[in-house]
């Protein structure tokens, strides 16, 4: 609870300062951005990552850590490829030429929060609440000071989506330091072949959370 309420109380606390140094229309392409992860963000790891607090066994969890992180990578990949070649067209549709460069840090802004997401769930499952709340603030921090940096010294096209960047970045690189050593202990018991049959065993994620979790998006 104090991790997360210090993590929301920073962005509100520098927001007017923010409006002062940033146009509308930076506001409006972070927005969209913001729009496109958190849609994408859904399917990252096709919502296995939410079974990993469930199975008795940690040999079990760590498949499902594993799995998680591997779809990530590879649904990633696929995007990075995607916005390659259709670059000119997505910029088209979305109706806003001044996203096109920043199409191509998608697919690696998904890919960190893919694996924040899934050693979230992991530290949730092992009680790691301490060091939760260190990567929330930590993220929370070095996105309003790098938002503010980067506006003060004049590059405001850039500062709000570097900004989130970076602190996603951050944030992922001190949860893997933080948990690194316990899930690598759990390792002599991964097994190539368990991977399908966890994959199997927890098909209902994929299969009905998505769906759900995009209609309740769009909705709400």
């Amino acid at each position: 609870m104090t991790g997360t309420t210090i993590a929301q109380a920073i962005p509100i606390a520098i927001s007017p300062i923010l409006a002062r140094i940033y146009t509308p229309e930076d506001f409006g392409v972070f927005a969209l951005f913001i729009a496109i992860i958190s849609i994408l963000g859904i399917i990252i790891s096709a919502r296995y990552d939410f079974a990993i607090i469930l199975p008795k066994k940690d040999k079990d969890a760590l498949h499902l850590l594993i799995l998680s992180v591997l779809i990530n990578f590879v649904l990633c990949l696929i995007f990075l490829i995607i916005v390659i070649i259709f670059n000119e067209k997505i910029t088209l549709f979305l109706a806003n030429p001044e996203i096109s460069i920043w199409l191509y840090f998608v697919p690696f802004s998904l890919f960190t929060i893919g694996i924040y997401q899934s050693l979230s769930f992991w530290a949730n499952r092992k009680k790691y609440y301490k060091e939760l709340s260190i990567s929330r603030v930590s993220q929370s921090s070095s996105s309003s000071v790098s938002n503010l940096a980067i506006g003060l010294i004049g590059f405001n096209n850039i500062g709000l989506i570097v900004g989130q960047i970076l602190g996603q970045t951050i944030a992922t690189l001190i949860l893997i330091k933080l948990t690194w050593s316990e899930i690598r202990t759990k390792l002599i018991f991964f097994k190539k072949i368990k991977l399908f049959a966890i994959a199997k065993r927890y098909s209902k994620f994929p299969k009905y959370d998505i769906l759900a979790s995009l209609i309740n998006f769009f909705f709400y």
